[in-house]
């Protein structure tokens, strides 16, 4: 029998299994890991009112309006390995560690800077750690998004129409993570491999592909109707069936492709 702590990418085995929910991370959000027999996993972490069950999708927070074209502060040099941008966010102590800054404009365009942390925050200046030195000068026009990237997942809302775009799934974790509001939760989530998983209300066969589905939380068959004005479907393939049946609000099992 195989471990059930991952062995990290670039690393040795984690001390969390994949069955393990903590309160103080472990590792930084984002980090990949792989099992013995191939399944891979990203460490997540959850600061939601909902609690994510087990065998159910979970997907990244959408970037709130406020990360979008933030300004630099302050002009910030070659070498620099922080950056100062002006954001209302609020945020507690590096809640954005494992995710990005990705320069839009100007001075230092096309850069993208991994986030190490930063300290609590509600308005003005938020200076952010970054992952290597700045490579090309930024000034105060500079403009940058924050990409929250894992710094927090979500249970899967549910998909009212296969033309609609899916949220980014980021995976589906083996035990449930509970509500993390008022204590931030840590845990692997499965990305790739064999999994059980909640199936939603279009029931798939063998061999089908599975998107993000119409329950909460749920994988189902896409009903794909190609016309004159969608000619390519615009959700994301997250996995293909392989049970035979599956029955609406029960589990089954798939093989995991989410990127």
């Amino acid at each position: 029998m195989g471990s059930a702590n991952p062995i990290l990418f670039g690393g040795g085995p984690s001390n969390q299994s994949v069955y393990e929910v903590v309160t103080t991370a472990r590792h930084t959000p984002g980090t990949r890991g792989q099992l013995y027999d191939g399944r891979t996993f990203e460490y997540v972490r959850s600061d939601q009112g909902t609690a994510i069950g087990k065998g159910k999708l979970a997907t990244y927070e959408a970037m709130a309006a406020a990360s979008d074209q933030v300004v630099c502060q302050a002009a910030v040099a070659i070498g620099a390995t922080s950056v100062p941008v002006t954001v209302t966010l609020t945020l507690t102590l590096n809640e954005l560690a494992g995710g990005f800054l990705s320069v839009n404009d100007d001075a230092g365009e096309a850069e993208l800077y991994g986030i190490l942390g930063h300290a609590a925050h509600s308005a003005g200046t938020l200076t952010l750690n970054i992952d290597r030195e700045v490579v090309v000068a930024m000034t105060t026009n500079t403009t940058s998004s924050i990409v929250h990237g894992s710094t927090s997942v979500k249970i899967s809302a549910a998909v009212t129409s296969t033309d609609d775009p899916v949220e980014a799934a980021a995976g589906v974790p083996l035990v449930e993570i509970p509500i993390g509001s008022t204590t931030p939760q840590f845990a692997w989530v499965q990305k790739t491999g064999m999994a059980t998983v909640l199936c939603g209300a279009v029931v798939g066969t063998v061999g089908q592909a599975v998107y993000q589905g119409a329950v909460a939380g749920a994988f189902q068959q896409a009903t794909l109707d190609i016309d004159t004005t969608v000619n390519i479907p615009s959700l994301v393939q997250l996995g293909t069936a392989i049970d035979l049946v599956g029955i609406s609000g029960e589990y089954f099992a798939v093989r995991l492709s989410i990127t």
